[in-house]
């Protein structure tokens, strides 16, 4: 049961009447909804989207799947073979916990992407001269813009045409 059903379960609860009585106990309704509106709701996770992909594939038996990536865990040395299993060895992550509580939802960290400034506008890209594209910092202008994946992949281009490297956050 979460907070919205039990508010909705008391709200149920309340008597119909004028009497002392029924004021009463509508009264002591109401301070038991303050309290459960008081309660903190569990927050969903943020995690990798790696960690959500093993998720989606194992939910459905989720106990036994933990427990064998656990058990796997124990025939291999560190680094592990995947961004999976290394984030899973790794206490501070509270992998487990996380895991179960992603049941009950979850969000996946967006990862940073990077675009190329060149003085007051962006890198949108080489023609087949290899002359520079640069549009500015109009809102419309902004969707043509180029956005790497990785910072070393515009690294690349920055240094090419004299720019430099900014993350982008991505709403």
């Amino acid at each position: 049961m979460n907070k919205q059903e039990a508010i909705k379960e008391l709200e149920s609860y309340k008597m119909i009447g004028t009497d002392a009585r029924s004021a009463c106990y509508n009264e002591a309704i109401k301070a038991g909804i303050l309290v459960i509106k008081k309660l903190d709701e569990p927050q969903k996770p943020v995690v990798d989207s790696f960690v959500a992909e093993w998720f989606e594939d194992n939910k459905d038996a989720l106990d036994l799947a933990i427990f064998m990536a656990i058990r796997e865990l124990d025939d291999e040395e560190w680094p592990h073979k995947t961004d999976f299993e290394n984030w899973l060895d790794v206490a501070e992550n509270k992998p487990i916990e996380t895991l179960i509580h992603m049941k009950d939802g979850y969000e996946v960290e967006k990862e940073p992407l990077y675009c190329v400034k060149i003085g007051k506008g962006y890198f949108s890209g080489f023609d087949e001269t290899k002359v520079t594209y640069i549009i500015d910092d109009a809102p419309g202008a902004l969707a043509q813009r180029i956005k790497y994946d990785s910072k070393e992949e515009a690294e690349m281009d920055a240094i090419q045409i004299g720019g430099t490297v900014e993350e982008v956050v991505e709403g």
